[in-house]
Protein backbone atom coordinates (compact mmCIF):
# COMPACT_ATOMS: atom_id res chain seq x y z
CA UNK A 1 0.00 0.00 0.00
CA UNK A 2 1.06 3.44 -0.57
CA UNK A 3 0.01 6.33 0.59
CA UNK A 4 -0.05 10.40 -0.52
CA UNK A 5 3.77 11.63 0.18
CA UNK A 6 3.82 14.85 2.07
CA UNK A 7 6.91 17.13 3.34
CA UNK A 8 5.26 18.81 6.58
CA UNK A 9 3.87 16.17 9.01
CA UNK A 10 0.41 16.72 10.38
CA UNK A 11 -1.17 14.80 13.39
CA UNK A 12 -4.26 13.78 11.38
CA UNK A 13 -2.26 12.09 8.59
CA UNK A 14 -0.15 10.59 11.57
CA UNK A 15 -3.54 9.22 13.00
CA UNK A 16 -4.77 7.80 9.83
CA UNK A 17 -1.55 5.93 8.75
CA UNK A 18 -1.64 4.42 12.91
CA UNK A 19 -5.30 3.13 11.97
CA UNK A 20 -3.76 1.97 8.27
CA UNK A 21 -0.89 0.21 9.71
CA UNK A 22 -3.40 -1.53 12.83
CA UNK A 23 -5.82 -2.60 9.50
CA UNK A 24 -3.57 -3.59 7.32
CA UNK A 25 -0.85 -5.72 9.84
CA UNK A 26 2.30 -4.74 6.85
CA UNK A 27 5.21 -7.24 7.20
CA UNK A 28 7.34 -4.17 6.08
CA UNK A 29 6.86 -0.36 6.68
CA UNK A 30 9.06 1.92 4.46
CA UNK A 31 9.71 5.94 4.16
CA UNK A 32 9.81 7.15 0.76
CA UNK A 33 12.59 10.36 1.25
CA UNK A 34 13.08 12.90 -1.51
CA UNK A 35 16.74 13.00 -1.78
CA UNK A 36 16.29 16.65 -3.05
CA UNK A 37 14.95 17.59 0.89
CA UNK A 38 18.38 17.39 2.19
CA UNK A 39 18.86 17.21 5.99
CA UNK A 40 14.58 18.03 6.15
CA UNK A 41 15.04 14.18 5.33
CA UNK A 42 16.18 13.76 9.30
CA UNK A 43 13.40 15.33 10.77
CA UNK A 44 10.43 13.55 8.30
CA UNK A 45 12.65 9.84 9.00
CA UNK A 46 12.62 10.62 12.84
CA UNK A 47 8.61 11.63 12.83
CA UNK A 48 7.71 8.41 10.63
CA UNK A 49 9.53 6.24 12.37
CA UNK A 50 8.46 7.40 16.17
CA UNK A 51 4.92 7.78 15.22
CA UNK A 52 4.27 4.61 12.85
CA UNK A 53 7.35 2.13 12.80
CA UNK A 54 9.90 1.68 10.30
CA UNK A 55 11.83 -1.08 9.06
CA UNK A 56 13.99 1.10 6.40
CA UNK A 57 13.74 3.63 3.27
CA UNK A 58 13.75 4.54 -0.28
CA UNK A 59 15.55 7.08 -1.16
CA UNK A 60 14.28 8.60 -4.46
CA UNK A 61 15.29 11.35 -6.84
CA UNK A 62 19.17 10.18 -6.97
CA UNK A 63 19.45 11.12 -10.65
CA UNK A 64 19.47 15.24 -9.64
CA UNK A 65 21.79 17.11 -8.92
CA UNK A 66 21.59 16.00 -5.06
CA UNK A 67 24.53 13.47 -3.77
CA UNK A 68 22.90 12.04 -1.01
CA UNK A 69 23.30 13.67 1.86
CA UNK A 70 19.65 12.54 2.72
CA UNK A 71 20.99 9.02 2.63
CA UNK A 72 23.03 9.71 5.64
CA UNK A 73 20.25 11.68 7.69
CA UNK A 74 18.26 8.75 7.27
CA UNK A 75 20.62 5.84 9.18
CA UNK A 76 21.92 8.62 11.72
CA UNK A 77 18.48 9.75 12.59
CA UNK A 78 16.15 6.08 12.66
CA UNK A 79 18.79 3.48 13.05
CA UNK A 80 17.84 1.85 10.23
CA UNK A 81 18.77 0.78 6.71
CA UNK A 82 17.98 2.73 3.20
CA UNK A 83 16.65 -0.59 1.04
CA UNK A 84 16.42 1.02 -2.48
CA UNK A 85 17.15 3.98 -4.12
CA UNK A 86 15.74 5.32 -7.41
CA UNK A 87 17.44 7.04 -10.39
CA UNK A 88 14.49 7.90 -12.21
CA UNK A 89 10.43 7.90 -12.19
CA UNK A 90 10.19 4.31 -12.89
CA UNK A 91 9.57 1.23 -10.63
CA UNK A 92 12.65 -0.59 -12.72
CA UNK A 93 14.68 2.54 -11.76
CA UNK A 94 14.43 1.15 -8.48
CA UNK A 95 17.84 -0.60 -7.31
CA UNK A 96 19.16 -2.17 -4.18
CA UNK A 97 21.35 0.15 -1.92
CA UNK A 98 25.18 -0.25 -1.91
CA UNK A 99 26.65 2.17 1.09
CA UNK A 100 30.60 2.17 -0.84
CA UNK A 101 28.20 3.11 -4.20
CA UNK A 102 26.67 5.99 -2.04
CA UNK A 103 29.95 6.97 -0.36
CA UNK A 104 31.79 7.75 -3.92
CA UNK A 105 28.80 9.98 -5.04
CA UNK A 106 29.02 12.05 -1.77
CA UNK A 107 32.51 12.62 -2.51
CA UNK A 108 31.91 13.78 -5.96
CA UNK A 109 33.72 10.40 -7.17
CA UNK A 110 30.46 9.23 -9.30
CA UNK A 111 29.44 5.61 -9.13
CA UNK A 112 31.43 3.69 -11.67
CA UNK A 113 30.06 0.22 -10.96
CA UNK A 114 26.49 1.05 -11.36
CA UNK A 115 27.02 2.46 -14.47
CA UNK A 116 28.90 -0.41 -15.66
CA UNK A 117 26.19 -2.60 -14.09
CA UNK A 118 23.57 -0.71 -16.82
CA UNK A 119 26.08 -1.07 -19.73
Amino acid sequence: MDTAGRLQIAKNMMDELKDVKRTLNPTDVLIVVDAMTGQEAAALVTTFNLEIGIIGAILTKLDGDSRGGAALSVKEVSGKPLKLVGRGERMEDLEPFYPDRMVGRILGMGDVLSFVEKA
